[in-house]
C-alpha cells in the first residue's frame, strides 16, 4: 500500500495505491480529543495505570487524521514503507505518556496505541513520525479543551451541561465550531466523551469542519470527574454503571 505526495504545477496531490489521485483541496484533517473519565466509568472492567507511569488529568489525544472530504472517510495505510520505531518517538514520549495515553485494562504503555496510529492515519499525514505525533501534542497544548470549558463555567464535577453551551465554550476559546461526541453514562445520562476539531491542510490551524460525522448527543450531558487516583494497579472485576431507581 503506497501513497506519496506528488507536486505538479504547485499543486499538491496524493496519490495512492488504489492509482486514485486526491486533490488537497479534498482534504481535510481531524483532531479527536477524548475526556478519559467518561471512558473509564463507560468501560466494562475501568481503567488502569500504564506501565509508565501516570496521564495527565486532562483531555487526551485520541486521533489526528487526514479525510478525504469527497468520500468523508479517513486516508488510511497509505505506506507501508514507513514501519514504526518507537525510538523516533523518544524527545516527546514523556508528553506522549501524558497526553496519549493508554489507561485500558490490563494495564500497558502507549507503544501499542502510537504504533496503530502511526501505521493507520500517520504514514497518510506526509509528516515524519516524530513530527506526526509531536503536532497531534502540539495541536492539544494549543486547544486546551479543558481550559476552554472550565473559563465557561464548564468542569468534570458530575453536573449536567448544555450540549450547546460546550461547543459555544470552545468556539469562543478556538473561534471554530466543535463536533461533540456523548457516550453512556452513570444514572442513566449520556456524558462528553469526545470533542472534534478540524485542522488546516498544514496540520497547525483550527478551522471549521466541512463535515462531520453524524454525533448523538442529548440536549445535556454529564461532565464525569478525572482524577488518576480512579486508574486500578491491575485489571479490576467488571464494572456495573449505577442506574436511575
Amino acid at each position: 500500500c503506497v501513497c506519496v505526495c506528488v507536486c505538479v504545477c504547485r499543486t499538491l496531490f496524493f496519490l495512492l495505491d488504489t492509482g486514485e489521485i486526491i486533490l488537497l483541496t479534498r482534504i481535510s484533517i481531524r483532531y479527536l480529543t477524548q475526556w478519559p473519565g467518561a471512558y473509564c466509568v463507560d468501560s466494562e472492567y475501568g481503567c488502569c495505570v500504564p506501565k509508565y507511569g501516570y496521564p495527565a488529568e486532562d483531555f487526551f489525544v485520541q486521533s489526528f487524521t487526514t479525510f478525504d472530504l469527497s468520500l468523508n472517510k479517513a486516508i488510511v495505510r497509505c505506506n507501508s514503507d514507513k514501519p514504526f520505531d518507537i525510538n523516533k518517538l523518544e524527545p516527546i514520549e514523556n508528553n506522549l505518556n501524558h497526553y496519549w495515553s493508554n489507561i485500558h485494562c490490563p494495564r500497558t504503555d502507549g507503544t501499542s496505541t502510537w504504533k496503530s496510529e502511526w501505521r493507520s492515519y500517520g504514514v497518510c499525514s506526509g509528516l515524519k513520525e516524530v513530527d506526526y505525533f509531536r503536532a497531534a501534542l502540539n495541536l492539544r497544548k494549543n486547544a486546551d479543551v479543558l481550559g476552554a470549558l472550565a473559563e465557561q463555567g464548564i468542569n468534570p464535577d458530575y453536573r449536567l451541561y448544555s450540549t450547546e453551551h460546550i461547543k459555544w465554550a470552545v468556539n469562543q476559546k478556538l473561534g471554530v465550531m466543535p463536533g461533540v461526541q456523548c457516550r453512556d453514562g452513570p444514572f442513566g445520562k449520556k456524558q462528553l466523551y469526545q470533542i472534534y476539531l478540524c485542522v488546516d491542510k498544514n496540520g497547525e490551524a483550527f478551522i471549521d469542519c466541512p463535515k462531520l460525522p453524524k454525533l448523538q448527543c442529548p440536549e445535556e450531558v454529564l461532565f464525569h470527574p478525572f482524577h488518576t487516583w480512579m486508574l486500578n494497579a491491575t485489571s479490576p472485576a467488571k464494572i456495573m454503571l449505577p442506574t436511575e431507581a
